[in-house]
């Protein structure tokens, strides 16, 4: 099964991946929206993308009071049921990958993780032309 790889010291500081990855699931290039986000350092120019990299341990899953996460058995991705989701930020407090987080977009907040758009390559693979992020 493919999963996302990261090489956070190829990161450029772009934020294709974020664009693009608003863009596949909402329609809209925007970096807030975004299921993975680029944070940078300024005083040092680091850059470090930030993404739900279908890990083994899923804390994530285990610490949700609400059953809102699961697996997608054909892809390995994270599945959000967004009716479910209180917004405690269990979830994201347990992700040592920061790969979860609350956004706030069009009709409220969502709980954002990556879903490898859906079995397809993923969107931020695809765009990231200095390698930080490949779909393997």
């Amino acid at each position: 099964m493919k999963k996302l790889r990261l090489n956070p010291t190829k990161c450029v500081g772009c934020k294709l991946c974020e664009l693009n990855c608003s863009f596949a699931h909402h329609g809209v290039f925007s970096h807030d929206i975004s299921n993975l986000r680029v944070v940078t350092v300024e005083d040092t120019a680091d850059f470090t993308p930030y993404l739900c990299i279908q890990c083994e341990e899923r804390r994530c899953i285990e610490v949700c009071p609400t059953d809102v996460l699961s697996v997608d058995k054909e892809t390995g991705a994270v599945t959000v049921n967004q009716d479910l989701c209180v917004f405690c930020e269990a979830c994201v407090s347990a992700c040592k990958h920061k790969g979860i987080r609350i956004v706030k977009c069009q009709g409220g907040e969502k709980l954002a993780v990556c879903d490898l758009c859906k079995g397809n390559e993923p969107r931020c693979a695809r765009a990231c032309r200095e390698g930080a992020i490949a779909f393997e």
